[in-house]
């Protein structure tokens, strides 16, 4: 029996057990579980619409090195532009190319050298003696060995070969530079006879490199290594004897204004960089801008900035008497054709590079001279101020006589005091360097000349002769 209750005693336990308590507090959260693994990738999306053309890149080398091209700015320039294109700056240098197919030059200027002389397709065919044609200059008879004309708009005209050196022949008969036909009657007073066309050595026997493109070309690089670095890429057209590169060929608009790629796109936000009447003396000039070089009794060409600057009429500036954007060397010529059959610029005004006459400013002057030149000096009267101002004392290509060459001196002041037969130093080009005025010797031989007999400037008597007629009834301004 106690055996019996021993072994139902759980039963009997269980059984009584009472009802369940509340649940207890919820015990702190235990550590997370890691990561799952990460599911699969969706499927791509759909293509989104195609998004709109970017704007064109610029044109060419000229506009990624900042320069817009003369063209371009004659879009909105025209006036300027129809006559710069008219002028001689943009025909420094000209490729044969143009030369051949007739746009080299104007067509107003070629007519006005004739054919005989005017740079075109046929120059070596219509004046054989121009140059030497010769195994050693133009082998192949002409522009077959040209690359490039220098100049050839008004004074003379040089050549560079295949390789892109300036030709320059062999032996002193190689004649390898062209002067064209100088009028004196264009320049100064017709006491000088007129220079036919004609042909000159330079600097014979040399390897002669192109290195003037500063003055001669627009967005000039110069390649100063180029004889040692045997790279072609630093010249222009890959061409050996080319020491650099260009933008543009010619004085160009940007060769004065500065590179304006930045204004042809945004001219109302951009100006050009370059202040314009500034820059005239950077290519007027040849070397230390007070001393004027001399050769063979002339000063030197392209030095009108170095004569300027010694004168009174610096504080004008070169703009002050000169538009460049318009011809000189054929100002009145130009002016002519004006609206006639002729007239590449019919809508605008043909205008002269010389836009500020003497009398403008100095009219006291003028009417004193007005009275002078009567009675017995009469035949005073058809000589220009600039006759005795700014006679030809420089020399380009030619000279016409002893005291007048092909290019008007800038030094405009005369000084009366000096006898250039006792002082011959002091002369305005006699020496080296010139001075900074013109003497007697140059203000009266322009007509007084080694061509008109009678009283001359290479007679020793001329200068008490010069101060007598000047003293003459007052003075020549009437004692101003």
């Amino acid at each position: 029996m106690l055996r019996l209750l021993i072994a139902l005693a759980p039963l009997l336990l269980f059984g009584c057990e009472g009802p369940e308590g509340p649940q207890g507090d919820q015990g702190p959260q235990g550590e997370p579980g890691a990561d799952g693994a990460d599911g699969e990738d969706g499927a791509d999306g759909a293509d989104g619409a195609d998004g709109e053309d970017g704007a064109d890149g610029e044109d060419g080398e000229a506009a990624s090195v900042g320069y817009a091209g003369s063209e371009t700015c004659g879009t909105c320039h025209a006036e300027n532009y129809n006559g710069w294109v008219n002028s001689a700056h943009p025909y420094k240098v000209v490729p044969v190319d143009e030369v051949l197919d007739g746009t080299g030059y104007p067509t107003w200027v070629q007519d006005l050298q004739g054919e005989a002389n005017a740079m075109d397709s046929d120059f070596f065919t219509d004046n054989p003696g121009g140059v030497t044609i010769n195994a050693d200059t133009f082998p192949n008879g002409g522009f077959d060995d040209v690359t490039y004309v220098i100049g050839g708009y008004g004074w003379k005209a040089r050549f560079m070969g295949l390789d892109g050196y300036i030709i320059t022949g062999q032996v002193e008969t190689d004649y390898v530079q062209y002067n064209l036909p100088y009028e004196a009657s264009v320049w100064g007073p017709s006491a000088y006879d007129d220079v036919e066309a004609s042909s000159a050595t330079y600097h014979t026997a040399e390897l002669k490199p192109y290195t003037c493109g500063t003055c001669h070309t627009t967005g000039w690089i110069p390649d100063d290594d180029a004889d040692e670095d045997g790279d072609l890429s630093d010249n222009q057209d890959g061409l050996e004897g080319i020491h650099g590169t260009w933008v543009e060929p010619g004085v160009g608009c940007e060769a004065c204004h500065g590179p304006s790629a930045g204004h042809a796109d945004n001219p109302y936000e951009v100006t050009t960089s370059s202040l314009a009447r500034d820059s005239c003396g950077d290519c007027h000039v040849r070397d230390y801008v007070y001393t004027l070089d001399t050769k063979g009794g002339f000063i030197k060409h392209h030095e009108q900035y170095e004569e300027l600057v010694v004168s009174k009429h610096y504080a004008i500036g070169c703009d002050g008497c000169h538009n460049a954007h318009n011809p000189v060397r054929w100002a009145e010529e130009w002016e002519a054709i004006d609206g006639g059959s002729t007239d590449p610029n019919p809508d605008y005004t043909n205008r002269s590079g010389i836009r500020t006459n003497c009398e403008s400013c100095h009219f006291t002057q003028t009417l004193a001279y007005d009275e002078w030149a009567t009675g017995d000096y009469a035949s005073m009267a058809s000589a220009l101020c600039e006759d005795c101002h700014m006679p030809g004392a420089a020399k380009s290509a030619v000279k016409a006589g002893t005291y007048h060459a092909d290019v008007a001196s800038h030094l405009i002041g005369i000084n009366a005091d000096v006898d250039p037969w006792a002082n011959p130093e002091l002369s305005t080009a006699g020496a080296n360097p010139g001075n900074p005025y013109i003497s007697l010797d140059w203000t009266c031989g322009g007509c007084h000349s080694d061509t008109v007999e009678g009283t001359d400037a290479d007679n020793p008597d001329f200068y008490t002769w010069a101060i007598d007629a000047i003293t003459g009834n007052g003075g020549v301004h009437g004692g101003y």
